[in-house]
């Protein structure tokens, strides 16, 4: 049975509906995070560089990704955005937070572990392994999705 709460969810996932935050004085709109902007997330996440210049940018650019959260505007405006909170504004970490955590909540994670668990059973290479085999390794990948 699904409740009133989660259809409101999956309106506002339909609808692609944002929410307002507070930045300062001003404010801005957070989306449901897209394909794009969770790749350049993961990007800056994975920086090889670690001097504490750039470990001190990295909150900047990931509050500037969640709030560009497109392929185009990052593109365009990622530079602009990030350096204009770290220089410009000079926002403090916890300023920066709500955006970063509300990001974190427009991911829509469990739809896709869901889909790479079916590839996972969809898989050909299931086909030359024995019965034995097949009900064993599904057995495990069905413990490893209730402990997570």
């Amino acid at each position: 049975m699904v409740t009133t709460e989660q259809e409101r969810e999956l309106n506002s996932i339909a609808e692609n509906e944002k929410t307002v935050l507070r930045l300062g004085k001003g404010t801005v709109k957070v989306g449901w995070m897209r394909r794009g902007a969770l790749r350049k997330f993961t990007s800056v996440m994975l920086d090889k560089r670690e001097d504490m210049a750039t470990q001190s940018k990295v909150t900047c650019k990931q509050a500037a990704i969640v709030v560009l959260n497109g392929y185009w505007k990052i593109k365009f405006c990622y530079g602009i955005l990030w350096r204009w909170y770290y220089y410009i504004r000079q926002h403090l970490d916890s300023e920066l937070l709500p955006i970063v955590e509300e990001g974190k909540k427009k991911v829509q994670a469990q739809e896709y572990f869901s889909i790479m668990m079916l590839a996972q059973e969809l898989k050909d290479t299931l086909q030359v392994m024995t019965k034995e085999e097949v009900s064993r390794f599904l057995q495990e990948r069905s413990s490893e999705q209730k402990e997570q």
